[in-house]
């Protein structure tokens, strides 16, 4: 078979047929539907009993309606927060205040029932399951050393060194490629690869721990491994018994996994999937410091532990445990993911903003902190 006689598509087919870009070309970007494309693990919600709803409100709230969000990008004057949603791709889009839902959109296909996906906020669900394991006593602190829990490395040296607060904070010193049109780096192997335990597994030391704050998908695998290790469960196990289940969530959550056999591991650093108000739920519960309608859920101490503006061993000032830090005048926190999916949380105000979008290229991440400033600093 001579290839100058086929299509364009079955040539790209065989010259790629054996190789790992195969998954990454036909797939193209991660986007919302790879929640689907993928195997997963289901998240069992709240019983029926102990669905909570938040307060919808009759009609667009004054405020609401005369709210300005500038677009530097497009405009100089701001536009309504009915125009702006729509110029960039939104999903979904919420704003909650005590409980009330003072603003709702949802993007043509996408509804209040439907799935989004979280991508990196899924890190933060890492960071809290952790300190609950810490206070089940099954972590005995996070400046044990890892090797505690993975065996793998005990005898390999400087492995020893690195804690379970280093992986929280980024500061492992752990090696982690990110090149899209790399074949073996490890982003495309963690997102689109089958042997995830492995990848994780083969990271190398590149300097020592608590020196500088380097943000890798790695530093959460292996808090995702040391959960499971230290629960004897699976992270969807684990998220379902102590906080999924606990907090009124109306639908199942779907995580993401590597592949489909019984060495399954869900992709720690990404890929939960849910309605977009049940993600507002996990808001909720740390705007109000771990507690659920009286039940403390996760410890007070934790989340004040996880959101604390410092940079202390390398950490960096604006980003504590899998979590944005907003301004130090605002006293704001953020689970965060590509393509600007947010729980923007601002305690003084008792507010929520919720924001997921699509596969975007052009999507910056301290484009969408302006935005959410402007927002709060307007309601």
């Amino acid at each position: 078979m001579k290839l100058r006689h086929c299509p364009f598509a079955l040539i790209v087919l065989y010259l790629f047929s054996s190789c790992k870009l195969i998954k990454p070309i036909v797939l193209n970007l991660p986007d919302e539907k790879d929640a689907k494309r993928f195997p997963y693990r289901t998240v069992a919600a709240a019983d029926n009993l102990t669905v909570f709803n938040f307060i919808k409100t009759t009609d667009t709230l004054a405020e609401i309606k005369n709210i300005k969000v500038e677009n530097r990008a497009m405009n100089s004057t701001g536009v309504s927060l009915n125009e702006f949603v729509k110029l960039h791709k939104t999903i979904s889009f919420a704003i909650i205040r005590n409980d009330s839902i003072l603003y709702e959109y949802y993007a043509n296909n996408y509804n209040s029932q439907k799935n989004v996906s979280s991508f990196s906020i899924a890190k933060a669900y890492i960071t809290m399951l952790t300190g609950i394991a810490v206070q089940d006593g099954l972590i005995i602190s996070i400046d044990q050393p890892i090797t505690d829990f993975i065996s793998e490395w005990k005898d390999r040296p400087g492995y020893n060194l690195i804690t379970v607060k280093d992986l929280l904070r980024h500061t492992s010193g752990l090696k982690f490629t990110e090149n899209p049109f790399n074949p073996n780096s490890d982003q495309l192997q963690f997102y689109y690869g089958t042997h995830l335990r492995k990848n994780i597994l083969a990271s190398a030391i590149t300097e020592p721990p608590g020196l500088h704050f380097d943000y890798e998908s790695e530093n959460t695998c292996l808090l995702g491994i040391i959960l499971e290790r230290a629960t004897g469960k699976t992270l969807s196990a684990y998220l379902q018994e102590k906080i999924w289940s606990q907090i009124g969530t109306e639908a199942p959550a779907l995580w993401n996994t590597d592949r489909k056999d019984s060495n399954a591991i869900e992709k720690a650093f990404c890929c939960l999937n849910a309605h977009t108000l049940d993600f507002a739920k996990f808001a909720r519960l740390l705007l109000n410091k771990g507690n659920w309608n009286g039940k403390q859920i996760i410890p007070v101490a934790w989340i004040d532990e996880a959101t604390k503006r410092t940079n202390e061993a390398g950490g960096k000032l604006t980003y504590g445990y899998n979590m944005g830090i907003g301004p130090a005048q605002y006293n704001s926190f953020y689970p965060v993911g590509l393509y600007g999916q947010w729980l923007y949380i601002y305690p003084k105000k008792n507010l929520i903003i919720v924001r997921f979008g699509n596969a975007d290229i052009r999507y910056n991440p301290n484009y969408w902190k302006e935005i959410m400033l402007q927002l709060i600093d307007q309601l």
